[in-house]
């Protein structure tokens, strides 16, 4: 099977001016994410399958201020900075499935386990954007494609068929354990996603289905040179509704989700507690599943 997920986010940032920069104001501007997640999977047999994906996008921030300070500016990821390399790419990740129940085309449980590594790219942070060795600031960024840290996974699926609507439901729940620093001394945040899907019977107008999602992330401390990194802890709950479409070419999936944070805020983000933020989702999925069988590869 191949696919590819297409991602846009819109994050509208505020906080209080900073102290150590007086007359510049409050801090007000935008950070947009176009990712682009192409992967293929293989059935290894009838009860393993492998999947590739890379990450490909850009980050884009905006400053609504028409004085530049240094941390703040017009500014992309594909580009480099004193403190980051630039560029397009970001994690790749290895990921194997093992199907415990599976009822075919039948009504019934769907189970999955799986694990995997985080790669990471070259396209990360190269030092500490908030200076918590007490060293004088510096211009720097405070984003990236990258976080530079490799991450183990392990993730299980659940899912019923049923014969009337929601036609199908489920969740999801998976754990992002970094193996450990940076070669620049960041250690990312643990990270564990809880999610639940339902989808209606298929409408035949649209041909596909109408679906609902709601997920909850629980982002834990991650630290520079062992030093708690401020606003590294926090709590989402995204809402989400969706369409499932069949296509000539595929599986479509049309996605619109709205991120709440119960506390905390966005990673990365300066050393102020007062951040307010609006955020919005949007995703464009594929998948394609192809006839094709190389005999080597099973067992």
């Amino acid at each position: 099977m191949v696919g590819a997920d297409i991602n846009y986010q819109f994050i509208d940032w505020a906080h209080p001016e900073i102290p150590s920069e007086d007359n510049v104001g409050d801090h007000l501007g935008t950070l947009t994410a176009y990712v682009v997640n192409p992967s293929i999977t293989i059935g290894l047999s009838d009860y393993w399958n492998f999947t590739y994906s890379q990450v490909i996008g850009k980050r884009h921030m905006t400053w609504e201020n028409d004085r530049e300070t240094i941390h703040h500016r017009d500014e992309s990821s594909d580009s480099n900075f004193e403190n980051a390399i630039g560029g397009l790419l970001g994690d790749s990740r290895l990921m194997f499935r093992y199907l415990a129940l599976n009822a075919g085309s039948e009504s019934g449980k769907r189970l999955f386990f799986g694990g995997g590594l985080v790669i990471p790219s070259k396209n990360t942070l190269t030092s500490d954007p908030f200076f918590l060795n007490g060293d004088e600031p510096e211009p720097h960024r405070h984003f990236s494609m990258s976080e530079g840290v490799y991450k183990g996974i392990f993730e299980t699926q659940y899912f019923i068929k049923r014969m009337t609507n929601p036609v199908f439901v489920g969740g999801t729940f998976s754990i992002e354990e970094p193996l450990g620093e940076s070669t620049d001394g960041f250690k990312a945040s643990r990270m564990i996603d809880l999610s639940f899907t339902a989808f209606t019977k298929k409408i035949n107008f649209i041909n596909g289905s109408m679906g609902a999602s709601l997920m909850f992330r629980r982002t834990y401390e991650g630290f520079w040179n062992d030093e708690s990194a401020p606003n590294s802890e926090s709590l989402l709950v995204t809402p989400g509704v969706g369409l499932l479409l069949n296509a000539k070419v595929g599986v479509v999936a049309l996605n619109l989700q709205k991120p709440f944070f119960i506390n905390g805020g966005v990673s990365g983000g300066d050393l102020v507690s007062q951040e307010e933020t609006d955020v919005w989702q949007m995703s464009v999925s594929f998948r394609r599943i192809l006839d094709y069988s190389i005999p080597w590869l099973y067992w």
